[in-house]
């Protein structure tokens, strides 16, 4: 009977201490991507205000996705909207936290107003980084990179003819390099609005999370953080 109370005790106790574990979510990052950087800022905010702990994995794009899908990591700091009907393992936060103006980069000057005016140059991408994968889908001569400063680099040895990335991603990586030569074309591809997601296993959280996005976009706090990452980056690729 006593062996019987000490387990009932046992057990209880165990119970209690799994529902005073505090939850912590780690996100997939792409690792030197600029615009990424300031979403994980606007995420530590949104997540602070509904008292829950966050860090964030850096990875490669391609990587990013397996580890987010995979449930190894437990969701993207955002994405565009395209990814959530990919990976239906991924569910998207309905309101965007950020957005990204995809851009052509190059040495020359080209007139570009659409994807298919990129049909027939030497195109650098970053692989899986869709908005990129998307423009450049069907396109035979493309060179597939892992990271964006590698983007960068082989435009600016001329390995490429142009280079599709996003704007504020591509002036920032271009300052930190010193290359003179290498311009953003005007006007950008598009503007996409980006999202958060998480994985389906933190499904449950989405309306907590969403409320305090927009009660952030509501007050103008996000578009503070915003503000405020973006001029730390630009200072810190200065100084390179």
């Amino acid at each position: 009977m006593q062996k019987k109370i000490l387990a009932a005790l046992f057990l209880l106790l165990s119970i209690n201490i799994q529902c005073q574990e505090v939850l912590k979510l780690s996100f997939s990052q792409i690792v030197d991507t600029p615009d990424q950087a300031v979403g994980a800022e606007i995420l530590k905010r949104v997540y602070k205000s509904i008292q829950i702990p966050v860090s964030f994995m850096l990875l490669s794009g391609e990587r990013a996705l397996i580890q987010s899908s995979g449930g190894f990591s437990d969701g993207e700091v955002h994405r565009i909207w395209k990814v959530g009907e990919v990976y239906p393992n991924l569910l998207r936060v309905p309101t965007p936290i950020n957005y990204i103006e995809p851009s052509v980069f190059s040495i020359k000057t080209y007139q570009i107003k659409s994807c298919e005016d990129l049909r027939h140059l030497r195109i650098g991408i970053v692989r899986g980084v869709k908005h990129a994968e998307i423009c450049t889908k069907g396109f035979k001569k493309l060179k597939i990179l892992k990271h964006s400063l590698e983007l960068i680099r082989v435009l600016n040895e001329r390995e490429v003819d142009v280079i599709i990335t996003a704007r504020f991603n591509g002036i920032i990586q271009v300052n930190k390099l010193g290359y003179q030569k290498v311009q953003a074309l005007n006007p950008p591809l598009s503007k996409r609005p980006l999202y958060h997601y998480v994985h389906k296993k933190h499904g449950e959280l989405i309306p907590r999370i969403n409320a305090a996005i927009i009660k952030m976009r509501n007050s103008g706090e996000m578009i503070r953080i915003r503000k405020e990452a973006m001029e730390k980056l630009s200072n810190l690729a200065a100084k390179y």
